[in-house]
């Protein structure tokens, strides 16, 4: 069964030539096999995590991704039940999957959430302005490349943030840095409406102030703003973890090196360990600020909670739906909401899983 279901998600990617280095069946097949070349010992007989993966597929209905992905893998993880209690992404997905997609372009395309969220007075970081289908606009008015450049010039931040995005979806954050005279791009071009014309015509482009972090959470990290990460389902609030990043580096997900924290919701403390992405080591503390993470308070949770609350009662269109939040100086702020979201940083670092927030 379990094989069947690696086919069924691995091979639609092999054959149609897409990266399958990204599918959870590569990723899992990859750590395992690193695993069982570092000669570590702790691990079981191919056999008994044959059968016991097998049964996850079985009961999920889908390739387990999460046996491979939190280390279930390993001697001391002998509990079936307990096993069960972490969602594989592809049962999650059953779950969030909404019969009505028509909705979706609302938080889709990050431009016109952020003008929705503006309009019902929700916090969304402030956007200087927008490179549309090669047209330059502020809210949501045509603005000239002089206005543009006039802009950039008065901005004090020492970085601009920019979101590329294409067919709606975010695809990746840059930074433009300050210097002596003006803006530059991680590649060395200064940042100019020219500049932007020449270079960023393969999609659209969202160009936002800096967000400054609350000092709580800005100490774990202080090189980026370490976010958190909500998972809704239905109308209520599932989960909360946080990803921080790491020194050098201005984004704060797993996928770049960060590490996910998971938050205990009723006391607002994080607890024990962290983990990154498909990697077995347990972070007790931060590797590069040695602050230990468990028991660290996040004051602003509450509030967190209650913009993620109020923000589902006001677009109550989705069955589950992950937020992106930042605590600023200034109270939480939403950085964006994803559809179709991943459910694995919602279970990294706990000891037990979400599914029976799915399962009734």
């Amino acid at each position: 069964m379990v094989l069947y279901y690696a086919m069924r998600q691995f091979l639609p990617f092999y054959y149609r030539r897409l990266d399958y280095k990204h599918t959870d069946v590569y990723k899992s097949w990859k750590m395992l096999s690193d695993f069982r070349k570092s000669q570590k010992g702790d691990g079981k007989s191919l056999m008994t995590m044959y059968k016991e993966s097998n049964k996850l597929a079985k009961f999920w209905h889908c390739f387990p991704d999460t046996y491979f992905r939190f280390g279930m893998f390993l001697e001391h993880f002998g509990d079936i039940e307990l096993m069960k209690t972490f969602i594989p992404q592809q049962a999650y997905a059953r779950y969030a999957s909404d019969k009505d997609l028509k909705y979706h372009i609302l938080i889709d395309d990050k431009i016109l959430f952020h003008n929705i969220m503006r309009m019902y007075g929700l916090p969304v970081p402030e956007r200087y302005f927008v490179f549309q289908d090669k047209t330059f606009r502020k809210d949501g008015q045509v603005i000239s490349d002089e206005e543009v450049d006039a802009i950039v010039t008065r901005i004090t931040d020492d970085r601009i943030f920019i979101k590329r995005y294409r067919g709606g979806a975010a695809s990746g954050i840059s930074v433009a840095e300050r210097k002596q005279d003006g803006f530059y791009t991680e590649d060395g071009q200064k940042l100019s409406a020219t500049m932007i014309r020449n270079n960023y015509c393969d999609s659209n482009y969202i160009f936002e102030k800096q967000l400054v972090q609350d000092p709580i959470l800005s100490k774990l990290n202080p090189d980026t703003i370490n976010t958190c990460r909500v998972l809704t389902y239905k109308d209520k609030v599932v989960s909360c973890s946080i990803r921080v990043g790491r020194k050098g580096s201005f984004v704060d997900n797993a996928a770049k090196g960060g590490i996910v924290l998971s938050l205990d919701m009723e006391t607002g403390r994080i607890e024990e360990y962290g983990l990154r992405e498909y990697d077995l080591t347990k972070y007790y503390e931060h590797p590069d600020t040695k602050i230990k993470f468990k028991d660290y308070e996040v004051p602003m949770w509450p509030a967190v909670k209650e913009l993620v609350e109020k923000t589902i009662q006001l677009i109550p269109y989705y069955n589950s739906v992950g937020f992106d939040v930042a605590t600023t100086v200034n109270g939480p702020v939403i950085i964006e909401i994803n559809s179709g979201t991943g459910v694995y940083a919602s279970q990294m670092g706990k000891k037990q899983g979400i599914a029976d927030k799915f399962i009734h």
